[in-house]
């Protein structure tokens, strides 16, 4: 599944730095493989948590509660705001151009700065994806069986 561009164009208009990590960066470098959702890095500072507020409120983003509407047995969702932004550092979201998480930190690398992982990152059609060799370093730490698959895939 290829990821909706406007997510990218959203994020970018916000000024939110964003690196691709996840299935869509395991596609970039060769391996093609179907992925539910878009993962990403962002750089977290006052400013970037501004911009993101906003490009999150204009593709609509939800996050899932705790509570269970009583009507449908579901959990409920609610619609981001700022104090949800600042208070997550991985926020898995619904919205209107698919499902959306992000991350503050390098998932398995917790003492790199995200801005590291940027730095690298290759540009594809002005979107960022992370590097061939990060991508590999955060399918490791993972280590899930579909991570290792990617792994045993990758060049």
């Amino acid at each position: 599944m290829a990821p909706d561009l406007h997510l990218f164009d959203v994020l970018s208009l916000h000024a939110v730095p964003f690196v691709v990590i996840g299935g869509h960066a395991v596609n970039v470098h060769g391996y093609v493989r179907a992925t539910e959702d878009t993962d990403m890095l962002w750089i977290r500072t006052p400013t970037t948590e501004a911009g993101l507020l906003r490009a999150l409120e204009e593709i609509e983003a939800r996050y899932i509660g705790s509570e269970i509407d009583p009507a449908t047995g579901i959990e409920r969702t609610h619609p981001v705001s700022a104090s949800f932004i600042r208070s997550q550092h991985l926020m898995m979201l619904c919205t209107t151009v698919g499902f959306v998480d992000l991350f503050d930190y390098v998932p398995g690398c917790l003492d790199v700065p995200v801005a590291t992982v940027r730095e690298s990152a290759i540009d594809v059609r002005g979107i960022r994806f992370a590097s061939l060799e990060w991508l590999k370093r955060m399918k490791r730490a993972a280590g899930r069986p579909k991570d290792l698959i990617d792994l045993d895939n990758l060049p």
